[in-house]
């Protein structure tokens, strides 16, 4: 359902406040572009699976000011994506009477590994913060902008015009309609533990350990995310980069490694990117790879409504062999290129 435009006049001003009203008591939001499920039911757009676990109310102390309704997302496309890649719009609960929008969405820009899952709760705080507990959800509208997407060519592309999800929270799935949707298969990677030495005939790399990343380092309990303790060696013979670039001329050439995910018991995975400064193994002193040459970092993970409880249980390192291999004069990986790490077992 497209939003109402914001008028240029008091007149239509007040046509635009009758329809909204109206509109926000229809019995669906759904519209021609969404596909409809239940609770517990997974839907697929090509890119994106969602599914709809729980609703509860949003409780300031004894006050309830809202709903929060908890989202599965899962990446169906084989390369590291967000949301708002995809060009995610506002989030529309319905209610008996009404309904909500919620502008500030917890997914929108994390970045998921190909196949990534992460699980959140979405909050819809009442207008006048004081929500009626007897109006409660019975839909709820997850929409994006598809033909803003149709423009950018680069970025996955839905593959139904039913892009849409509506979901009748009224209903829940059982059986068959709650298996996932189509897509989200698991990236191909070489598979290790921690402490594991890890090569694909370019890189060699091994995580050594993990453990929190802590505002106040007293404090146990002031984590913001996970620091990932690594170690990187150019096996390639040749002076390289880690980024898509030429420096000297020819005398350092790309390898073309994309990202690192960390996945958790809880079902959330976090990419390097949504750490300020990105993967870190572009912030080696000189920034060029002499052959043999190695480097020793840590890596921050971090998410929206991070939990230091949710422990994380593996490590996924990408690379973009498929550009990297097809170009004349610099080194290859071997497949599978990417790395998959247990971080609950140790070599």
């Amino acid at each position: 359902m497209p939003r109402l435009a914001v008028s240029r006049s008091r007149a239509l001003g007040l046509v635009a406040a009758v329809l909204s009203i109206v509109l926000g008591s229809n019995a669906s939001l759904g519209d021609a572009n969404s596909r409809e499920g239940c609770m517990n039911q997974w839907l697929f757009n090509g890119v994106w699976r969602v599914r709809i676990t729980a609703v509860e109310p949003y409780m300031n102390g004894n006050q309830q000011q809202g709903w929060q309704v908890t989202e599965v997302w899962r990446n169906g496309t084989s390369q590291g994506l967000s949301p708002f890649d995809s060009q995610l719009k506002d989030q529309r609960l319905e209610l008996q009477n009404g309904e909500i929008t919620a502008t500030q969405l917890g997914v929108i820009t994390n970045i998921f590994a190909p196949a990534g899952e992460f699980t959140y709760k979405q909050v819809f705080l009442a207008s006048n913060l004081s929500a009626d507990a007897s109006n409660k959800p019975k839909g709820l509208e997850i929409t994006f902008d598809g033909a803003m997407l149709a423009h950018q060519k680069s970025k996955p592309q839905f593959t139904t015009s039913k892009y849409n999800f509506h979901f009748n929270l009224g209903c829940a799935a059982k059986g068959a309609a709650a298996a996932a949707q189509g897509g989200s298969t698991q990236v191909a990677a070489t598979s290790g533990c921690l402490n594991q030495w890890m090569s694909n005939g370019v890189w060699k790399m091994r995580a050594t350990s993990i453990g929190p990343r802590l505002m106040v380092p007293t404090n146990p309990n002031s984590s913001i995310g996970w620091l990932v303790t690594q170690t990187w060696i150019n096996v390639s013979g040749r002076g390289v980069l880690p980024g898509g670039l030429f420096d000297k001329g020819q005398e350092f050439v790309p390898t073309h490694v994309t990202d690192e995910y960390l996945a958790t018991q809880g079902g959330k995975t976090g990419s390097s990117a949504n750490a300020v400064g990105g993967l870190q193994l572009g912030s080696k002193p000189g920034y060029d790879w002499a052959p043999g040459s190695s480097y020793t970092f840590q890596q921050l993970f971090t998410w929206p409504g991070f939990d230091p409880t949710d422990k994380p249980i593996r490590l996924l390192v990408t690379f973009d062999d498929k550009t990297q291999n097809a170009m004349p004069g610099v080194p290859h990986y071997r497949n599978p290129a990417d790395f998959r790490i247990d971080l609950t077992c140790s070599k």
